[in-house]
């Protein structure tokens, strides 16, 4: 598991950090679950401040396809909207567990931070119904520790993170594995997490 210096250390390089408290910043309808209360208190992935009306825009790290994009605490409800509820009209859809949240996302396919275990899964939107799979990441901690270092490795390689092909090249998709593998507890479990990324 990642540790809350290691996800600090990942994120810092995509935007600002700072603490965010619960009673201030969430405008959920249910109860902030600890993990992500601690979260948003120790890591606290901020962005960039936009305006008044929209507040700090959260983190974007780039990636292999759309970026990863983790928000504000003061943000995080509205992020459910198209998942938990339907976004124009506002009913509550069925098909979304009661004990999901969604806590980040890769162009609205979902990180979905699982309220009863802590654990995150990753979800494709448009595949059809919701189902609980089997986690991606232990914890918040080890998912933005992650997605991060993926951004970190990407931002390091420049113009020469594809092939002439288009595919990722070799040498950071080695890069990334070897900084994975600490976070995640070996090279098996980097090695499955890039190629489920598309590096």
């Amino acid at each position: 598991m990642a540790s809350i210096e290691q996800a600090r250390a990942a994120l810092a390089p995509h935007g600002a950090l700072a603490p965010q408290s619960a009673a201030e910043h969430w405008r959920g309808d249910i109860a902030l679950p600890p993990a992500i209360e601690a979260f948003y208190a120790q890591v606290g992935p901020l962005g960039d401040w936009i305006n008044e009306r929209v507040g700090h825009a959260g983190l974007s790290i780039p990636t292999a396809g759309n970026d990863f994009s983790i928000p504000p605490l003061a943000r995080l409800w509205q992020l459910q909207a198209g998942y938990r509820w339907h976004g124009i009209t506002g009913e509550r859809l069925a098909g979304w567990p009661d004990h999901w949240l969604v806590v980040a996302d890769q162009g609205a396919d979902p990180f979905i931070f699982d309220l009863r275990t802590g654990a995150i899964q990753f979800a494709f939107h448009g595949a059809g119904a919701w189902q609980d799979d089997e986690p991606i990441f232990a914890d918040i901690l080890e998912m933005a520790a992650c997605l991060g270092t993926m951004g970190q490795v990407w931002e390091e390689a420049g113009e020469d993170i594809f092939l002439d092909d288009d595919s990722v090249n070799p040498l950071y998709r080695a890069r990334l594995v070897e900084r994975l593998a600490p976070l995640l507890g070996g090279a098996a479990a980097a090695e499955g997490l890039a190629a489920a990324f598309d590096w």
